[in-house]
């Protein structure tokens, strides 16, 4: 998806209500993206939400937003090339992996002084940092 900002869905938004339902959070880091805000403030049950720039969604510039059939078809070079080194090839108008994981993790340095328990809201090549387990499109879909 990228940095495209579309709402949460209602599977999205009946998950994120079950999830840590039984812990009392004093803090929800989130991305400023639509999808990720209304799944903060569904998770936070009266705790601080605090939007965080560096918590943003990768962009893949004009691949936002599209489907990697629509991205094959546009230019199935480069596309290939993206497949065989996701972390070097940029797409168009996109950002480089490299300061992206830079942005991430200088946001998660940020989260580990401030207050516990926290949970942070970020999107798939964001929780792929955190977590240290970048993969290639398809490679995880759910951490």
């Amino acid at each position: 998806m990228g940095q495209t900002d579309p709402p949460l869905s209602e599977d999205g938004g009946r998950q994120a209500g079950e999830l840590l339902r039984d812990v009392r959070l004093v803090r929800v880091y989130s991305s400023p993206l639509r999808r990720a805000r209304e799944t903060a403030d569904l998770l936070a049950r009266g705790a601080c939400v605090e939007i965080m720039e560096d918590l943003r969604e990768i962009t893949y510039g004009e691949w936002d937003g599209l489907s990697w059939a629509e991205i094959e078809g546009r230019n199935e070079e480069l596309a290939r090339r993206k497949l065989a080194d996701w972390g070097g090839v940029t797409p168009p108008g996109g950002e480089g992996w490299d300061a992206f994981r830079g942005r991430v993790l200088r946001a998660f340095e940020r989260i580990c002084m401030g207050p516990r328990p926290a949970a942070i809201v970020g999107h798939a090549a964001v929780n792929q940092i955190l977590t240290g387990v970048e993969q290639a499109y398809g490679g995880v879909f759910e951490l």
